[in-house]
């Protein structure tokens, strides 16, 4: 049976990421030889994942279940928010924090289990994709699809996404302008959410440069601190080194004056032993 475009996308972004680009073309090969140009050509079209972006992939295959709540978590936040829950927002953004964490953290798992150890950059990619999963039921659904190629920018991804509403009708007399007055105040209402949502996210990753430079600093510091206690013990070591060096001159000193006593003292025998 032929292949088709999706069946072929799955397998592909299934594999790991180094065997990608070989089976891509592998698959555009066999699709040409096939007689379809326009699959060849869309499958040559497929571009290979990053990082963060195999790892999403692997992810939403290894542990669909977890994904899923993340998209569960994103449905909730914005029900919260059409309906101006306070509670329920704070609730839901603490369990956010905790749900994308956990979800970086496995995916770390399966990438040391795969031998291919995630970086902190990458660690960073990931928690920008999951967040950017809870903004925004489009990135949450490309996400649970498992065929991202990069990674997700929380920011670009806050918006929420538009919904069809039914047009307001118009009545005789003052209705009309209550019904415009509204419909203004509910798309101010829809931007000031983006807007907030937007500043979480940059709020969020600018406490995580802020960790990053603390930690980065406080690494600093102790190779600081290292580097002077090395330098501490070179110049103690230089300072013993020449005392015993002085001494030894000292040393030095008296044996040779005792051994030209000893010559001396060699030769005057000789001298007394000889007149005898």
């Amino acid at each position: 049976m032929p292949a088709d475009l999706d069946s072929v996308a799955d397998e592909l972004y299934a594999l790991p990421r180094d065997e990608f680009t070989a089976a891509r073309n592998a698959a555009a090969k066999r699709a040409r030889q096939q007689d379809d140009k326009q699959l060849a050509e869309q499958i040559r079209a497929l571009r290979r994942p990053s990082t963060a972006a195999w790892l999403a992939n692997l992810l939403s295959r290894e542990h669909p279940d977890e994904v899923k709540a993340l998209v569960e978590l994103g449905d909730g936040l914005r029900a919260a928010q059409d309906q101006l829950e306070g509670e329920s927002l704070r609730r839901l953004s603490q369990q956010r924090h905790e749900v994308v964490h956990g979800l970086v953290q496995q995916a770390r798992s399966l990438a040391r289990s795969a031998g291919h150890p995630a970086s902190e950059s990458v660690a960073r990619e990931l928690e920008d994709t999951f967040t950017a999963a809870v903004n925004s039921s489009a990135a949450a659904e490309a996400i649970a699809g498992g065929r991202l190629t990069s990674a997700l920018d929380p920011a670009e991804a806050g918006g929420l996404p538009e919904t069809t509403r039914a047009a307001p009708t118009a009545r005789a007399g003052g209705d009309t302008t209550t019904s415009g007055r509204d419909e203004r105040l509910r798309r101010d209402l829809e931007h000031a959410r983006s807007a907030a949502a937007d500043a979480d996210a940059a709020r969020d990753k600018a406490q995580r440069e802020l960790s990053d430079a603390e930690h980065a600093a406080d690494e600093a510091a102790g190779t600081l601190r290292e580097l002077r206690s090395r330098i501490e013990a070179a110049e103690q070591a230089e300072h013993d080194t020449r005392r015993r060096a002085r001494s030894a001159h000292r040393d030095v000193d008296v044996a040779d004056r005792s051994a030209r006593e000893a010559q001396r003292r060699v030769r005057d025998l000789e001298r007394r032993l000889d007149q005898q």
